[in-house]
């Protein structure tokens, strides 16, 4: 072998070398992921981050773990992903109560979930509930509206607070029926609760997985659900659209956001594993126990779900004049 031969033999061996190493680093995921939740654990976000996390863990035979980040309404969480490489080992379980309605109060947020994440897959949805309070005494939606509409501004709703989904779909009530409940902003569901045992407020349009066992045990009263179809927690109970409002249907929803720079191929790849993983017999009936309903996108259609949410929710503020907190 003469010189240049073994020039040649060098080059090529070298080139190997870098296309192995190259491959490795391209492997993913290479360390552990995390599904980060901007809430404590327990609620409806923390418990969609568990299921995530196990269809990831699952697929790829590497730990992924959940983090809850609590606190600044969601930024904690959001400024601590940021901080982390963008390269799909960590993301943020979130929905609409996380990245669509913070930002119609608030454009001027530390950090823009909008802007700053990038939808990966929608997991699945549950709807809201209407249910009234001891001094209701009408026995559908109906019988509501017009027993409201003879008293306004008589007459309350309970939410978790200003700019929540609860207080949104609560005002696309009062812009449908033409009503005029007055919101009454509590901390908690537990204190929402108990303001309609104790007759203190009217109604609330409450997250079903929190209620669907009272409205069961008759503790509460049920008048509707917000969802185009019929609960499978709770079949007796009418949609809006059934009791008289066509265009009253809404759900809250979750899923799965990765911090924008995150390679566009690492995220359909997550995006399919998550729908994929989702699907399977064991995960279905996990979440319908659990009050949610499956509904799966991918990383393109739950990008473009978003943006028509954004759309929606913002033209029912502007119409609702929904104003943040002073």
């Amino acid at each position: 072998m003469d010189r240049r031969e073994v020039l040649r033999f060098g080059i090529a061996c070298s080139a190997l070398g870098l296309a192995g190493k190259a491959g490795a680093q391209d492997a993913f995921p290479n360390k552990m992921m995390k599904v980060v939740v901007a809430y404590p654990p327990g609620g409806v976000t923390d418990l969609a981050a568990r299921l995530i996390a196990e269809i990831l863990t699952k697929e790829y035979g590497k730990p992924a773990i959940v983090e809850n980040k609590g606190g600044g309404t969601g930024t904690v969480a959001q400024q601590y992903i940021l901080q982390q490489p963008h390269d799909g080992h960590v993301l943020l379980s979130g929905g609409l109560g996380g990245q669509v309605l913070p930002v119609i109060l608030n454009p001027n947020l530390p950090v823009n979930p909008q802007t700053n994440f990038v939808p990966v897959a929608q997991l699945a949805e549950f709807v809201n509930v209407l249910v009234v309070g001891k001094d209701i005494k009408a026995q559908s939606v109906a019988e509501l509206i017009e027993y409201a509409r003879s008293r306004p501004g008589k007459l309350n709703y309970a939410t978790n607070g200003v700019g929540t989904s609860a207080h949104f779909t609560s005002e696309l009530l009062n812009l449908q029926a033409g009503t005029q409940f007055v919101h009454i902003p509590y901390r908690s569901s537990g204190e929402i609760i108990s303001g309609l045992r104790n007759g203190d407020v009217h109604i609330a349009f409450a997250n079903a997985p929190t209620v669907n066992t009272l409205v069961q045990g008759g503790t509460l009263r049920a008048l509707a659900v917000t969802s185009a179809q019929r609960s499978k927690a709770l079949p007796n109970v009418p949609t809006m659209v059934e009791s008289g409002l066509p265009e009253f249907v809404v759900t809250s929803w979750l899923g799965a956001y990765a911090p924008v720079g995150t390679p566009p191929d690492i995220v359909k790849k997550l995006g399919d594993v998550i729908v994929k993983g989702a699907q399977l017999p064991e995960n279905v009936q996990r979440l319908e126990t659990a009050g949610f309903q499956l509904a799966v996108k991918d990383s393109a259609a739950y990008a473009d779900f978003n943006r028509d949410e954004l759309t929606r929710w913002k033209d029912v503020a502007r119409r609702a004049n929904i104003q943040p907190e002073s």
